[in-house]
């Protein structure tokens, strides 16, 4: 009949093995695509671009983030996307130079039509849609 007895040095093998198993599975498991991608509101607001914290959208390459939507003046014509960045939902921010969101978060880019540039963001951002009557832009979607 077979010892039950343990020695303490197979206990402690035993227990390293362990550890070790349950951290390479936690490991791996941070490593898979994030399918939890941040939901961009649905929204239907007007702006008036007289009123202050409006005014920047006067300017071709201003930008004003309202109801989590950024709305751009994109040399006359408006565009309006999601301000939630797909890979883990930070706030974007607009540079006008290159016309590009970008987050902040984790270097995630976009372009204007809202396409993933560079970075993790694992979808394209939320295109809502802009019309102009004089200087209130509604934007829905």
């Amino acid at each position: 009949m077979q010892s039950l007895i343990m020695e303490r040095k197979d206990f402690i093998q035993g227990i390293a093995v362990c550890v070790a198993a349950g951290t390479l599975t936690s490991f791996l498991a941070s490593c898979q695509k994030n399918n939890n991608t941040p939901s961009a509101p649905v929204v239907d607001f007007t702006l008036d671009m007289n009123a202050s914290p409006n005014t920047a959208l006067l300017s071709s390459g201003g930008a004003v983030v309202s109801n989590q939507v950024m709305i751009i003046n994109n040399s006359g014509s408006y565009v309006a996307l999601s301000d939630i960045c797909t890979h883990q939902g930070c706030s974007l921010g607009y540079a006008s130079s290159s016309q590009q969101l970008q987050c902040g978060c984790h270097g995630g880019t976009f372009s204007l039509d809202g396409s993933v540039i560079a970075g993790p963001p694992p979808s394209s951002l939320k295109k809502y849609t802009v019309s102009r009557n004089g200087n209130i832009l509604h934007v829905s979607g």
